[in-house]
């Protein structure tokens, strides 16, 4: 019999579990009936099928049954129908869904009917890269020519890149400007990120001149506002019953609300913005609604994949059933149940939980065999995945010859005394290590400031992973905004960034001067207007930068007449404006990849610049790469370090206090721990305070995560305080 580290009477229960019985009962019942489809590779009858079809296959150039694992081998030959992949933290499920595009290529399948789906185009083009290396290194070092590799029945690179992939988003965007003529709409449409769409709801707020306030209650922010209008489009949720669950306190502004979201979707139409939530929810209404735009995608795209499946939402999942609906399109999605942590995002969970009931002849493959983790991490892990209420049944396993250390778990008096075992614990391993084989992982980004402030004292590099986005920086905002309206001279909000950079310029003559543009046929002449010259001496440069930047026979030269003019504006506006040039090289890099305005907003709209800030640089100026990782977990996902270090693991911050009533958002907030984790190769540290206090309350219990587990899957370092309790020490 096993014993739990702490006592877990004292953790109370979620308030609303009893009335999700009904909703789980039903994930529960989807979930059994797939689990009766599962195709275990290792049965005779399944392990006779994969000989068959590698066999019926000789011609193959790609020796598949040696190079991947049997439950990999199952997932990337099986080619038809509708499969569900359950991918274990650590699985390989990249290298399976590489081999089945490979197998896909090699059985005759043409590039152009493949649609690969992915959350990042990092993570398509790495599939795509490794399809394409693996096929050339099988034809062992063979030169041929382009007509003996079509004869030889092998793709060249050229045809390779046929392959639809990339995010939903761009993906959707592709679709919208493609087909715009069937589905009668203008190709020329700007692409709002969320600093852009938080910026057109305050200026529809301010023109409909709503009240921004009652006798008791302050109106929300425009950061709040697109959250909740986001939210509600995603995880079709009306408004009213968003605000009164997640946001009672502004309860009072509901109508108010309701009518601002109308307004803002109603402001983009009428301007050619489209948000990030448009440009999918767009694509699903016009397959429900246009017949030949739905059957021309299902007959083009025979064969798709769609990886983190569990990260999908509700417009997403529509979109994926609308083009797989026909029996003949064979569908592979690819997931993990367990890492479904972004329902902030509007992620829902159901989706791949509700596969089975949304395809009922579909199949189930499982991938348990773990290749990043020790099995004594592995136990740790199993037993976290064991705790977890509804999903796949899974048991990660891994063949690797030494069981390594047990997760250690540790107390320490308070936050600073932690950020220092932590760095004790780095400088000791050290020697075994670089630094950039270390990362601390954070619930919340401000839970790394004590050990930011320890690893500086103590010299040691590190790289914050989050921060402000290359994308969402002031001045990169500032230069983008003029890019817009030179591609989409009806982008108002664009405009309005712009006008309102000038002294003598504000909101009410911005907006007076948008409207004048574009109801001149969005001529830039209106800036020479007399009734508007006076207001701004910049205006008048401002009309000749532009006109230099659209006759700009590239991308690179039309920022660079941009930035001539913004350089000196910017001075006056940020005293580190030296400081922030620097990011003005990257955006020219930038621009050097592309050939046109649309193409470069839309990749960095849609796939912008990665977001690690250096904010500790060593001691040698800064040249090396070799830096601890400081991120959230959030952040984390998908990486993983041979150690990783886990803070602040007290109950009310992991979990956090504001899901402690919520049945699902404690489910979630356990699945982040699964996720912390699961990035560790070799060793595992767990630590918390003894307490944490803060505005929220008094926290001063281990992490019911921590405390729920047998004592057997960790290691507790431990000092005996000369306080005892019902003859029980107090482990600090």
């Amino acid at each position: 019999m096993t014993t739990s580290i702490f006592d877990t009477r004292r953790y109370k229960y979620p308030q609303n579990f009893l009335e999700m019985k009904p909703k789980l009962a039903r994930l529960e019942q989807a979930i059994k009936k797939l689990e009766t489809n599962l195709i275990d590779a290792n049965d005779q009858a399944n392990t006779k099928l994969l000989t068959q079809r590698l066999d019926s296959h000789l011609g193959l150039k790609v020796d598949y049954a040696s190079e991947l694992n049997p439950d990999q081998l199952m997932a990337a030959t099986t080619i038809e129908g509708k499969v569900l992949v359950i991918a274990g933290a650590g699985s390989g499920k990249t290298k399976t869904l590489t081999y089945r595009t490979s197998y896909l290529l090699e059985n005759g399948v043409s590039p152009k009917e493949i649609l690969l789906l992915t959350f990042t185009r990092k993570a398509a083009n790495e599939i795509k890269d490794r399809a394409k290396s693996l096929l050339a290194s099988s034809l062992s070092n063979q030169e041929l020519s382009d007509d003996a590799l079509a004869e030889d029945k092998l793709p060249t690179d050229k045809a390779l890149n046929n392959i639809t992939s990339g995010t939903f988003h761009s993906f959707c965007n592709m679709l919208l400007r493609q087909y715009s003529g069937l589905l009668g709409i203008n190709p020329r449409f700007t692409i709002l990120d969320t600093g852009d769409s938080e910026d057109a709801i305050d200026l529809v707020h301010k023109e409909k001149k709503y009240p921004t306030q009652t006798k008791t209650q302050a109106f929300p922010r425009k950061k709040t506002l697109q959250n909740i209008i986001s939210t509600s489009r995603n995880r079709r949720i009306p408004i009213r019953d968003l605000i009164e669950s997640s946001y009672p306190d502004i309860a009072v502004h509901i109508p108010i609300i309701e009518q601002l979201a109308i307004d803002f979707h109603e402001y983009k139409r009428a301007n050619h913005l489209y948000d990030f939530d448009d440009i999918i929810s767009q694509v699903v209404r016009h397959l429900k609604t246009n017949d030949t735009f739905r059957q021309r995608l299902q007959n083009t795209y025979r064969y798709v994949m769609v990886d983190e499946y569990q990260d999908t939402n509700i417009p997403q999942k529509q979109l994926i059933d609308l083009i797989c609906e026909p029996d003949s399109v064979s569908l592979m999605v690819v997931g993990d149940d367990n890492q479904s942590i972004y329902a902030f995002r509007g992620a829902n969970y159901e989706n791949i939980l509700l596969f089975g009931e949304t395809y009922p002849n579909a199949k189930l493959i499982k991938l348990e065999q773990n290749y990043r983790s020790t099995p004594s991490v592995l136990n740790y892990i199993n037993a976290l995945s064991a705790q977890i209420t509804l999903g796949y049944q899974k048991q990660l396993y891994s063949d690797a010859p030494i069981a390594g250390d047990k997760p250690i778990f540790r107390r320490l008096s308070d936050e600073t005394k932690e950020a220092s075992y932590i760095t004790d614990k780095i400088v000791a391993l050290k020697p075994e290590y670089d630094y950039n084989d270390f990362a601390v992982l954070c619930r919340t980004s401000f839970q790394s400031n004590y050990v930011q402030l320890e690893f500086m004292a103590r010299n040691i590099p590190f790289i914050v992973v989050g921060g402000i986005k290359f994308i969402e920086r002031r001045h990169i905002k500032d230069v983008l905004a003029f890019v817009k309206v030179l591609y989409n001279p009806n982008d108002t909000i664009a405009w309005h960034r712009i006008l309102t950079l000038f002294k003598g310029v504000g909101a009410v003559t911005a907006t007076r001067l948008t409207q004048a543009i574009t109801a001149d046929n969005n001529a830039f002449e209106s800036l020479l207007a007399a009734s508007f010259a006076k207001k701004s001496d910049q205006l008048k440069p401002l009309y000749h930068t532009l006109t230099k930047a659209q006759q700009a026979e590239t991308v690179e030269t039309a920022i660079e007449h941009i930035l001539e003019f913004y350089i000196p504006v910017l001075k006056l506006i940020e005293d580190n404006w030296r400081e922030r040039s620097e990011d003005f090289r990257v955006l020219k890099n930038l621009a050097t990849e592309h050939t046109s305005l649309d193409s470069f907003l839309e990749n960095l709209a849609l796939d912008p610049p990665n977001d690690s800030v250096a904010v500790m640089e060593s001691s040698d100026d800064g040249q090396s790469n070799d830096k601890v990782t400081i991120s959230t977990i959030h952040s984390a996902k998908g990486l993983e370090w041979p150690v990783v270090f886990v803070n602040s693991l007290v109950d009310g911050i992991t979990p956090h206090h504001r899901s402690l009533d919520d049945f699902e958002a404690l489910e979630e907030e356990r699945k982040l721990f699964y996720v912390a984790c699961s990035r560790a190769k070799t060793q595992l540290y767990l630590t918390a305070p003894n307490y944490f206090s803060s505005y929220s309350g008094y926290f001063d219990m281990a992490s019911r995560f921590i405390a729920e587990l047998s004592a057997d899957e960790v290691t507790v370092e431990t000092v005996k305080s000369p306080i005892k309790k019902n003859d029980d020490p107090i482990w600090w």
